[in-house]
């Protein structure tokens, strides 16, 4: 027990309440009582244990306690940790005030939307097929909720989930039920603009008489739908006009690509003949021998 002690209260200095020993010694109260009983399925540690039962003897004698570093020590997340808090406080039998619509309101700076939020929840409470607990923290925070919806006052929506106590699909899911039955029952649309002129009867025959002498002409404003053979026809003879464009401009593209090529060929100087005679030349006779003597060409000279 020592050891629960020593923890107990190097936890309570963490929070800011160790010097406050009413909290820690109702703590180790509520404890002890928890060792007696067994939470089946739930995977609340002994230090879990220990702050949330620090967290209830704060909220129990008024004293402030660091609920990020309440959560933060206990090893879970938010809507785990108030889960399991709601858990003990129920094996504890610890009757805490119910959260209630004037309580929430207060809370959450939105007191202007109390009334319309009881007429929402009593009106659930009628239309719902099966019985439900109102006093349930989802039916109440949802009231609220949707009452500032309306009224479009502007609260926390985290915080206003976090007491619901609910994961946040649960909400959405129970959002969605809300806000059909809401629309429905509660919310008004209100239309901007100048009321609708009512015609009276004389009007209506003078404005019969005008529509009478209107020809027919101006009465059809509407377009006049083409029928498909004549639209099909109609396109087909323009792509063929299309066509028959673009062939002529490539035809006299080529007539001035050949025109181009004749007048350079036309322009262009003629080469000379060569000149050096070639290696078969006939200008060039094989060396003859004139009886035993060996003629010589001017070039071998």
């Amino acid at each position: 027990m020592a050891t629960h002690n020593r923890t107990l209260k190097l936890i309570a200095t963490k929070l800011g309440v160790g010097e406050e020993d009413k909290v820690i010694n109702k703590a180790a109260e509520f404890e002890r009582l928890l060792q007696t009983k067994s939470i089946a399925g739930s995977s609340i540690t002994d230090t879990s244990k220990i702050v949330i039962c620090l967290d209830l003897a704060a909220s129990i004698y008024g004293s402030d306690l660091d609920n990020k570093a309440a959560i933060k020590y206990s090893g879970l997340k938010g809507p785990s940790y108030l889960n399991c808090k709601k858990v003990v406080e129920n094996l504890l039998e610890i009757n805490n005030d119910k959260l209630t619509i004037h309580f929430l309101c207060a809370s959450m700076q939105c007191t202007g939307v109390q009334t319309l939020a009881e007429n929402i929840l009593e009106e659930y409470q009628r239309q719902a097929k099966t019985e439900i607990d109102l006093n349930l923290p989802q039916y109440v925070c949802m009231a609220v909720y949707q009452a500032c919806r309306v009224k479009k006052v502007k609260i926390s929506k985290s915080k206003i989930i976090e007491k619901s106590r609910l994961k946040s699909a649960q909400w959405t899911k129970l959002d969605a039920d809300w806000t059909k039955f809401v629309d429905e029952k509660f919310a008004t649309v209100k239309k901007r603009g100048r009321p609708p002129k009512t015609i009276e009867k004389n009007d209506e025959d003078k404005l019969m008489e005008v529509d009478s002498q209107i020809p027919k002409e101006e009465k059809q404003s509407e377009p006049q739908i083409e029928p498909y053979e004549d639209w099909k026809k109609r396109m087909l003879e323009t792509a063929y006009k299309e066509l028959k464009e673009l062939e002529k401009q490539r035809n006299e593209t080529e007539d001035n690509d050949r025109v181009r090529k004749i007048k350079e060929q036309l322009t262009s100087p003629r080469r000379s003949p060569r000149k050096t005679p070639q290696k078969f030349s006939p200008y060039k006779s094989p060396v003859k021998a004139c009886n035993g003597i060996r003629l010589l060409f001017p070039k071998e000279l």
